[in-house]
């Protein structure tokens, strides 16, 4: 009878023990709920604030794909191995000209001869025999001779292109200053007025860019506006 009683007992103690046990693992998991209920909290919140957000995006992203305008500029179709003047810009044109102008008015008595070979490159017939006669032989002799230094200071302001057909004029008006001898001479304001065309392009030259003619007036101060000239 003893040995029963203490079996009782014993199975008693077992069940107190385990309902402890079990008492203590749901205190132990509401703790741990509340030491990370904030963070629960934190990406319940995100997670509702990205569900629309994507949405949204998606959404937008189809309208953009949907109403997209593709626009392509398709040049005409040039001559073989030649840029057609209508179809390059002016910039081109314009670069050109200051090129030529600055290597035959910007120069000193001892860059003036490289500088006038380089020019006459850009030159084509007859304008190139011409710049030759004139230019290298009697202005080149006239720079070195006289020691004569000059600075051509372009106004792009004042620039202009003028086109007809394959034949472009741009004209570039600035202000001349020369030193002869070491005397200074008066600023004046001048014009010159390049007249280019196309030829076959080359590396070198990738718009076959060549300088037609090439007119120069030394004094333009008393000159009337073109608008006063039409009037």
């Amino acid at each position: 009878m003893r040995k029963v009683k203490v079996a009782a007992q014993n199975v008693k103690d077992v069940v107190a023990d385990t309902q402890l046990t079990a008492t203590r693992s749901a205190s132990d998991t509401i703790r741990l709920w509340e030491n990370y209920k904030d963070q629960a909290l934190m990406w319940r919140s995100l997670s509702l604030i990205q569900f629309p957000t994507t949405l949204i995006a998606i959404i937008f992203s189809i309208v953009l794909w949907s109403t997209r305008i593709t626009n392509l500029t398709v040049p005409s179709k040039p001559e073989p191995g030649i840029h057609a003047a209508q179809d390059i810009p002016d910039t081109e044109f314009i670069n050109a000209a200051n090129t030529y102008v600055n290597l035959i008015a910007t120069y000193q008595p001892g860059t003036a001869r490289n500088q006038f070979n380089v020019a006459r490159s850009m030159l084509k017939e007859p304008l190139y025999t011409r710049f030759t006669e004139e230019m290298m032989g009697g202005e080149l002799g006239a720079i070195e001779s006289t020691s004569r230094t000059q600075v051509f200071f372009v106004d792009p302001l004042r620039t202009k292109v003028t086109r007809q057909g394959n034949e472009v004029s741009v004209v570039l008006v600035g202000e001349r200053w020369k030193v002869i001898a070491g005397s200074a001479l008066p600023t004046v304001t001048s014009r010159f007025t390049i007249k280019m065309s196309t030829i076959p392009r080359n590396p070198l030259n990738p718009y076959g860019l060549v300088i037609t003619g090439a007119e120069f007036k030394a004094n333009i101060e008393g000159e009337r506006p073109e608008a006063q000239k039409n009037s």
